[in-house]
C-alpha cells in the first residue's frame, strides 16, 4: 500500500497487525463498521467576518468478541470508537469512546500477560494514523480521559468481571497506550519546554504528545506521563505539559474560541458553548446567530487567553469535586514536500490506480481530484439549449419520427400563429393513448446511497479514504447512527444477557449492509511472550528456607543472663533470682497484729 505523497506504507492489514501483537494462541473476532467521509459541521469556531473551513466526518467502530462456550457462542468484550475529521490543511483523530464488558477472563491468558485491550487500542490508532497521514499536512490525535462505569455497553458495570480504573489510572492508562505511537516515529527537537519549528527539525516525519490536566500544573501533570520518559535526552521530549492548539490552527492570532475544537460528548465544548453567550452583539447581529458574524473581535469577556481558559476548566463539573479529566494530543508533522517531489511521486504506480488531475471545487479553485488509470471514454457534447421565446413552440415528435440528438424539436413561428398552434399541440397530445405491454420497473431500495457511497473519490483535497483502511461493512451516516444507537440499547450485565445482545447486534450490522452470511475477521495472536510474562503453574507460592535468615540471640539470653552495665551494676540482679521488695516496719506491724 503506498499513500498518494509516494510514502511506503506497512502493506500489513489492520487484521495482520493485530495478530502480530495479540499475545500467541489468543482468539478474537475483529467487527469493523466504518462511514465514509461526509460534509460536517466545522470543529473549529470561524475567526470573525470569517467562513467555517469545510470539514468532513469519517467513523470507525471496532468491535472484539471471543468466544465462551463450546457452541462457539460469541460475546464482546471490548469497543473503540474513532471519528476522523479532514479540512484541507489538517486531519484530526478524535477517539470518541472506548469500553470493555468485563468477559476478557474467559479467554483464559496467562498469569502476568499484558493486557490485550491497551494492545488492540494502541493498534487501532497507529494503524489510523498511518493510513490517514497526507502529504505536508499534519495529523493530530485528540482525546479526553474520564472515568465512567461503561460508556458503549450498558449494564456491564453490573458485570463483576469488569474492573472500571479511577480517574488518575485511566489517564496513566491512555498515556501508556499512545506512548507506543509517538516512539514509532522522530521525535523533535526542543528549546527549552518548546518544540522547535519543522523547517530545523530532521527530514523524516516527528511526534510529539502533549497532556493537560486542569487543576494541576506542569509538575503534577509529570507524574502521569510513562515510565518511558525517565530514559529520554535532555533535548528530545516526547511528552510536554501543555497544549498544540495555536500550533495545529491555522489562525494562532486569533480569538481563543477559534483555536479550541469542538467535539461530541466533549467537556470542554460545552464550556465553550456557554462562554460564546458572552460575546457582546454587533450590529450584525441582528440576522445572525453566530457568535463569528456578529461584527465584533469574537472575544470572551470573562476568558481571554488560552491559559485562563485551562484555569477555569479546573472549575468546573466535570473537572472538580475530586474528579480529573486528562486532555491528551498526539501531532504528527510531516517532512515538507517539493512540488517536484510530488509531481513525480504522483505519478508512480504505487498510488493503486489514482492519478491526480485539476478539478474546480466551485470556489474557483483548482483541487486535485482521483481520477481512472485508464483513459475515460469521450462523450458527444450536447448542443447548447436554444433559448426560448414568446413565439417559439415545443412540438413533440411523433413516434415514427426519430432524431439524432433530442426527441423534442424547436419550431420558429411568427407570433400570430403561437396561440393556433399551441392549441393543435395539446389536443394532439391529449388524443394520443399509450399502447403496448407494460414494463414493470425493478425496485432500487437505498441504491442511490449505495452507488454514491461506492463511488465517492479516495482522495480529494479535503481527506484521504483509502480503501485498504475501510471497515468490513461501510454503512451511510444514517446507517451508521443507528446501529451505534441500538448498541447503546442493549443490555450485558450478565452472561447469558450478553450472548443475546451480541447475536442481536451483529444481525442488525449484518441487516443494514445487505450482508446475509455471518461477518467478522478471526485474529489469532502470534506474539511469544517474554520469559518474564510467562506464568508457573503452582499450588502455592513457597519460599526457600534457605533464603530466610533468623534473627541470631546474643550468647547471653541463650544462658538467661541479662547483660549489665558497670555504672547500674548494682541495680540488676540475674534472670534466674527472685528480687522482692523490702517490707516497712508499718507493715510487719500489722502482719503481727493479724496473727495475735
Amino acid at each position: 500500500m503506498a499513500s498518494p505523497d509516494g510514502r511506503s506504507l506497512s502493506p500489513t492489514s489492520l487484521k495482520q497487525r493485530l495478530a502480530a501483537a495479540l499475545p500467541k494462541g489468543a482468539q478474537f473476532t475483529l467487527y469493523h463498521v466504518s462511514c465514509p467521509p461526509t460534509r460536517c459541521p466545522a470543529i473549529f469556531s470561524a475567526p470573525p467576518d470569517s467562513k467555517p473551513e469545510r470539514t468532513y466526518c469519517e467513523s470507525h467502530l471496532c468491535s472484539f468478541a471471543i468466544e465462551t462456550s463450546k457452541e462457539s457462542r460469541r460475546v464482546l468484550v471490548f469497543a473503540i470508537e474513532v471519528l476522523i475529521y479532514s479540512t484541507a490543511n489538517l486531519t484530526t483523530l478524535f477517539v470518541s469512546k472506548a469500553d470493555s464488558t468485563g468477559y476478557l477472563h474467559f479467554l483464559e491468558l496467562p498469569k502476568g500477560t499484558t493486557s490485550p485491550l491497551k494492545t488492540i487500542s494502541t493498534t487501532i490508532i497507529s494503524y489510523l494514523a498511518e493510513t490517514r497521514q497526507r502529504p505536508s499536512i499534519r495529523l493530530v490525535v485528540s482525546l479526553f480521559a474520564r472515568a465512567q462505569d461503561q460508556y458503549l455497553f450498558p449494564g456491564s458495570i453490573e458485570n463483576h468481571g469488569k474492573h472500571v480504573l479511577s480517574d488518575r489510572r485511566l489517564v496513566k492508562w491512555w498515556c501508556e497506550v499512545l506512548d507506543p505511537v509517538v516512539r514509532e516515529n522522530t521525535a523533535e527537537s526542543h528549546n527549552g519546554n518548546t518544540p522547535v519549528s519543522r523547517a530545523e527539525a530532521a527530514g523524516a516525519k516527528t511526534a510529539q504528545a502533549y497532556l493537560i490536566v486542569p487543576g494541576f500544573d506542569k509538575y503534577e501533570t509529570i507524574s502521569f506521563f510513562p515510565s518511558s520518559v525517565k530514559a529520554e535526552k535532555p533535548g528530545e521530549k516526547r511528552w510536554i505539559s501543555s497544549h498544540p492548539l495555536r500550533d495545529i490552527s491555522n489562525h494562532p492570532n486569533a480569538p481563543p474560541r477559534c483555536l479550541i475544537p469542538h467535539f461530541p460528548d466533549d467537556p470542554k465544548a460545552r464550556f465553550l458553548v456557554e462562554l460564546d453567550d458572552e460575546i457582546p452583539e454587533g450590529p450584525a447581529s441582528q440576522t445572525s446567530d453566530s457568535p463569528s458574524k456578529r461584527g465584533n473581535s469574537g472575544q470572551w469577556r470573562s476568558v481571554r487567553t488560552l491559559e485562563q481558559f485551562w484555569e477555569t476548566m479546573a472549575f468546573r463539573q466535570e473537572c472538580s469535586s475530586g474528579r480529573l479529566v486528562g486532555f491528551i494530543w498526539v501531532v504528527f508533522t510531516p517532512e515538507p514536500l517539493s512540488a517536484k517531489s510530488l509531481d513525480v511521486r504522483s505519478e508512480s504506480s504505487q498510488i493503486s490506480a489514482i492519478s491526480i488531475s485539476p478539478t474546480d471545487d466551485g470556489d474557483g479553485r483548482v483541487l486535485p481530484t482521483p481520477t481512472a488509470s485508464q483513459p475515460a471514454p469521450t462523450l458527444p457534447q450536447t448542443p447548447p439549449k436554444p433559448q426560448r421565446s414568446a413565439s417559439t413552440i415545443v412540438i413533440p415528435i411523433s413516434p415514427g419520427v426519430s432524431s439524432p440528438n433530442s426527441r423534442r424539436r424547436t419550431t420558429e413561428l411568427p407570433s400570430s400563429q403561437s396561440s393556433l398552434a399551441s392549441q393543435k399541440s395539446s389536443s394532439s397530445t391529449k388524443s394520443r393513448k399509450l399502447k403496448g405491454p407494460i414494463i414493470p420497473r425493478q425496485p432500487r431500495i437505498k441504491s442511490a446511497k449505495s452507488s454514491k457511497r461506492h463511488t465517492q473519490p479516495m482522495y480529494t483535497r479535503y481527506y484521504l479514504w483509502p480503501s485498504q483502511s475501510r471497515g468490513q461493512v461501510v454503512l451511510d451516516e444514517i446507517d451508521y447512527k443507528r446501529v451505534n444507537d441500538l448498541l447503546l440499547g442493549l443490555d450485558f450485565s450478565e452472561q447469558e444477557v450478553a450472548h443475546n445482545s451480541t447475536r442481536r447486534w451483529l444481525d442488525e450490522v449484518g441487516v443494514a449492509a445487505r450482508v446475509i452470511q455471518p461477518w467478522g475477521e478471526i485474529i489469532i495472536g502470534e506474539k511469544e511472550l517474554a520469559q518474564t510474562e510467562k506464568h508457573v503453574p503452582s499450588a502455592t507460592n513457597l519460599l526457600n528456607m534457605g533464603l530466610i535468615k533468623r534473627k541470631r540471640k546474643s550468647i547471653t539470653e541463650d544462658k538467661g543472663v541479662i547483660a549489665q552495665k558497670p555504672d547500674d551494676a548494682g541495680s540488676m540482679l540475674a534472670s534466674t533470682s527472685i528480687r522482692k521488695k523490702p517490707k516497712s516496719k508499718r507493715h510487719r506491724d500489722q502482719m503481727t497484729t493479724q496473727a495475735t
